[in-house]
């Protein structure tokens, strides 16, 4: 509000005067008998004059976009947002957020993006962390071109290989086949030295980063084939809607006499979800001995579940908000200068809690 207070006064006062120097040429004009046509092509040029003046002297300093889909969904996105704003402040470069819905079709991103090339000459370039990219792939293939604008993709790679992304564009975060391997490769360690060979196993996932189901499904049974391996994508990353799936498969499996060793959800929102059903379930007097939950994400709620360990939440893949967000701004800027950067930035995932 300071700010803006600011401009109108600079503002008010750059045309004041303009408005003064009219006013004295006006009764220069008059007693020099200057004829009134030359007077209104003066006072013409002059409020314009001012006006432009006004604008270059109180315009606001260097921008960047930063456009993000399903932001209600997911609390690690918070931390990217709050961690590329601390980033870009260090260059003294303003960030301007659009958050929308989630739509399947992708239109709401079409549309902000359609906004976005009407104002580009306001910013210096864009991150984008988009939903259903396969929906939309020619739209962010076009993003860059279009807008002239350099476009850093974060988190959901939206082209499948490197020579699918257009010239101005790259893409940085951690690598979903990588999340699902390490997830298997804790969860089989510790099965193993729980004594369970052929443990009983539920994946919740959303129709997003398919690729951290797929390498954990597939890493598993390299490792060592479960007895029993589910999935769910219905779980939308939403902790309300993984509750609920859990919940009934709990029960499905109660029916059945059945039991279940590990529930792996491929972001923290959902496996908080899956702690909500587990313990409600056992509150009715139902037990999964040694059953644990494991996550994707490396959220601060899902650190404070696992290190309190009042909970099955065990461990969580850890997506490191601060490096991506860091590494994201650094390749904005450079492609800004015209700098030759690599096309994909793939930041290491770690397992917190380290063993």
């Amino acid at each position: 509000m300071l700010s803006d207070l600011g401009i109108s006064l600079a503002s008010g006062i750059i045309l004041a005067a303009g408005g003064s120097a009219v006013a004295a040429l006006a009764r220069s004009c008059a007693s020099a008998s200057v004829p009134a046509w030359l007077f209104a092509v003066i006072a013409s040029m002059s409020f314009p004059a001012a006006f432009l003046m006004s604008r270059r002297l109180t315009r606001s300093g260097p921008q960047v976009f930063i456009l993000i889909s399903a932001f209600e969904q997911t609390r690690w996105l918070a931390g990217l947002l709050d961690s590329t704003v601390r980033s870009l402040d260090q260059h003294g470069i303003d960030l301007i957020v659009k958050l929308l819905r989630p739509d399947y079709s992708g239109q709401s991103q079409v549309r902000e993006l359609s906004g976005i090339r009407k104002k580009r000459r306001s910013f210096l370039g864009g991150i984008i962390v988009c939903s259903s990219p396969e929906a939309i792939r020619q739209e962010l293939a076009d993003a860059g071109t279009t807008t002239r604008l350099p476009v850093v993709f974060v988190d959901i790679r939206p082209f499948a290989q490197v020579q699918d992304y257009p010239p101005n564009t790259v893409f940085v975060g951690c690598d979903a086949d990588e999340i699902g391997a390490r997830a298997a490769q804790w969860v089989a360690q510790e099965l193993r030295e729980a004594g369970k060979d052929r443990p009983s196993i539920f994946v919740v996932a959303g129709d997003a980063q398919v690729g951290r189901q797929v390498a954990f499904m597939t890493k598993i049974g390299e490792i060592m084939p479960p007895s029993r391996l589910d999935i769910n994508v219905q779980g939308g990353f939403s902790r309300e809607s993984a509750r609920d799936i859990v919940d009934q498969r709990l029960r499905y499996l109660h029916r059945r006499g059945e039991s279940l060793d590990v529930i792996y959800c491929t972001n923290d929102e959902m496996a908080l979800g899956a702690v909500d059903a587990v313990q409600g379930y056992e509150a009715q007097g139902h037990q999964h001995p040694g059953l644990f939950i494991v996550g994707v994400d490396g959220t601060p709620d899902a650190r404070a579940a696992i290190k309190s360990g009042a909970t099955p939440f065990r461990a969580t893949i850890v997506q490191d908000p601060r490096r991506i967000a860091d590494a994201a701004v650094d390749l904005l800027l450079r492609l800004q200068a015209g700098q030759h950067v690599p096309t994909q930035t793939l930041i290491a995932a770690s397992v917190y809690p380290p063993r």
